[in-house]
């Protein structure tokens, strides 16, 4: 049986998302790679999936919009929005759980996962 927990990585540059899969899958994660946010909704709806690391700036849809969809889906399922910008939109902060600036060393996202995951869940 299987007990690595399982990160859903949504990116609609390929390249990033592709990296960050293969980073996690490392650090001995299971991963869902997703690229774009409408397959990244698909796949959040139907497979249990334990954090999101999630980009901002995509087209159609940006990351705030998807992390407010992904929070009445699963509302305790930890978000970690990973972005080129500086600052994510205030209305955008309360879906996401944690912000790192893309450009950071590899491992302080992996911290932040880990804190993520190994925080008390809330009861819903």
């Amino acid at each position: 049986m299987d007990d690595r927990k399982t990160i859903l990585v949504i990116d609609d540059y390929e390249t990033s998302a592709a990296g960050w899969g293969l980073y996690l899958h490392n650090a001995k994660y299971s991963v869902e790679t997703a690229y774009g946010p409408e397959e990244g909704l698909q796949l959040f709806a139907i497979r249990p999936i334990d954090l999101v690391l999630l980009d901002y700036a995509m087209p159609a849809i940006d990351g705030g919009q998807v992390a407010a969809t992904m929070k009445q889906i699963k509302p305790n399922v930890p978000i970690l929005m990973l972005s080129g910008v500086p600052q994510v939109p205030e209305q955008d902060l309360a879906y996401i759980d944690a912000f790192v600036q893309k450009g950071q060393e590899p491992e302080i996202v992996l911290q932040k996962i880990e804190q993520l995951l190994n925080r008390p869940q809330q009861a819903a």
